[in-house]
């Protein structure tokens, strides 16, 4: 008899935890029209990459900059050439209607502490892109 009072008890916490076994109403679906997704305004540009070729030599002494003209040669105002050191310090050197094949140098008093070139060149339209970045 007791047996029968565990089986009575575990089908109704069977049927308390478990719900009802009727079937549930299927959920009605509506549809919504569909709309296009929205998508980010397209960036535009008006100016391309500019190229333009450069060699960069050093020495214990000093850092020469040539500028070999490029493609975008012709529409080069002027660039700017700044050589920074390591002690934190600069030189800096704008070069205005360059000519391909010049030679700019940048002597120093005893050894170079040069670290980096970095070239900026300012095109007629205004447009204005590092051109060059060399790491000595």
């Amino acid at each position: 008899m007791r047996c029968v009072h565990w089986i009575c008890l575990f089908i109704i916490v069977l049927v308390i935890t478990c719900g009802c076994s009727q079937p549930a109403t299927p959920p009605v679906v509506t549809t919504l029209p569909q709309t296009p997704p929205t998508l980010p305004p397209a960036v535009t540009t008006t100016d391309a990459e500019k190229s333009l070729n450069f060699t960069v030599t050093s020495s214990t002494t000093m850092v020469n900059v040539t500028y070999n003209g490029g493609p975008d040669a012709a529409d080069l105002q002027y660039f700017t050439i700044r050589v920074d050191n390591r002690a934190g310090s600069y030189n800096e050197r704008t070069i205005v209607d360059p000519v391909p094949g010049s030679t700019y140098n940048f002597v120093y008093r005893g050894v170079s502490d040069a670290s980096r070139v970095n070239i900026v060149g300012t095109f007629k339209d205004g447009y204005q892109q590092t051109v060059l970045m060399y790491y000595l």
